[in-house]
């Protein structure tokens, strides 16, 4: 009965919403059923809805396209697409070429390779270094004119849009943090396995909603970015639906350096009421703040920032391990094969050995794949 009278109130209340806002069906299923994840509503006026008929989670309401370009300005990127001091954009880049390396072990083979959403373009240009023949996408012109300008990549500005891509014509195709800033999920989905070769990669790396962060923080989660992020997604979630659509899961890792450790010290300071976010703007270059001057507009709170932050680390770098062991990392990276003639269905779902002879992770009992991009 609540979830009938919630979708009552769905499909009462879309006729008085701003014309900027849009009361979305789920993006998987199409569904209009919907029962509330978290009582409430995070701090900027959105929530999350869970799908009554397939589970999955997403954003309500959400933006129109020409509203949520907004959210992705020139201070979302940084001026020259730079959003840290030199020592963190050296990090980064150290993380751009561990998952460069993580692809090697997987398809040892050089193919062609789809980065969607490919930024300045390093990871391409790690790729392309290896034999790879790189392509990419990005949102806008900012954000990928260093990637093609100074890197000469090729790369195709605006929303994805699998159409103008030919069948099975890329042996890896990357989502890395960017399948939750798309609507359209069960569209990019199915785009995406039409364009894999049989044999190929799909690599998909999101925030994890079944994550410890996520149930501890709530709307405090860092990786939350309401309302950036369309869908929220769970490990679980997608690992059965690639499996549905015929992929073979062929790693799971639930261990990020980079992400995680970060993202517990943020929820954790955000949950203690302090300014959503402000360590993070702190950290990052002044072109690329969402507060102008935080040190300045908010000094207390600047510092027990930076003490609290000093003194979570340690319990933080456990934390992260403790959470990748037992499978809830903050954030999740998925490794699918397509093999053509798979069966699909859930029945289908793999014990995480991939049938060709690729090799494992070795480095970390929960399979190390540290993210590159900054914190989402």
């Amino acid at each position: 009965m609540e979830t009938v009278a919630k979708v009552a109130t769905f499909e009462n209340s879309s006729a008085q919403l701003s014309p900027d806002l849009i009361e979305a069906a789920c993006p998987w299923c199409g569904d209009r059923r919907f029962t509330a994840i978290w009582p409430n509503t995070s701090a900027t006026g959105f929530f999350l809805r869970r799908c009554a008929a397939c589970d999955l989670a997403y954003t309500a309401p959400q933006l129109s396209s020409e509203k949520i370009a907004a959210y992705y300005s020139q201070a979302y990127y940084g001026a020259g697409n730079l959003r840290f001091n030199r020592l963190f954009e050296t990090l980064v880049g150290y993380f751009r070429r561990r998952r460069a390396a993580r692809l090697r072990q997987l398809h040892p083979d050089p193919g062609t390779v789809l980065d969607i959403g490919c930024g300045r373009g390093h990871f391409l240009q790690a790729l392309r270094q290896q034999g790879w023949t790189c392509r990419g996408t990005e949102l806008n012109e900012t954000a990928a004119r260093h990637a093609r300008e100074i890197l000469s990549l090729e790369v195709t500005i605006g929303p994805f849009d699998g159409a103008q891509y030919e069948d099975a014509s890329f042996d890896a195709i990357y989502l890395w943090h960017v399948l939750e800033h798309i609507p359209a999920t069960s569209q990019t989905l199915t785009e995406v396995r039409r364009m894999l070769r049989p044999g190929g990669m799909l690599v998909i790396a999101v925030p994890n909603l079944e994550s410890w962060q996520a149930a501890w923080s709530r709307y405090h989660w860092f990786h939350l970015d309401l309302p950036r992020h369309y869908v929220h997604y769970s490990a679980h979630w997608l690992t059965t639906q690639l499996t549905t659509l015929g992929f073979h899961i062929a790693e799971v890792n639930h261990f990020s350096a980079e992400q995680n450790i970060y993202g517990w010290i943020q929820s954790l300071l955000n949950r203690a009421g302090l300014k959503s976010n402000l360590l993070y703007d702190m950290l990052r270059r002044p072109s690329a703040r969402d507060v102008d001057r935080p040190w300045a507009r908010f000094p207390v709170q600047a510092v027990l920032s930076l003490v609290g932050a000093s003194v979570l680390l340690p319990f933080a770098t456990l934390a992260m391990l403790v959470e990748a062991l037992f499978r809830r990392g903050g954030t999740v990276e998925i490794y699918a094969q397509w093999l053509a003639t798979t069966s699909a269905g859930p029945e289908a779902r793999d014990d995480g050995n991939p049938p060709l002879s690729f090799p494992s992770s070795t480095s970390h009992p929960a399979a190390t794949a540290d993210t590159s991009s900054p914190p989402e």
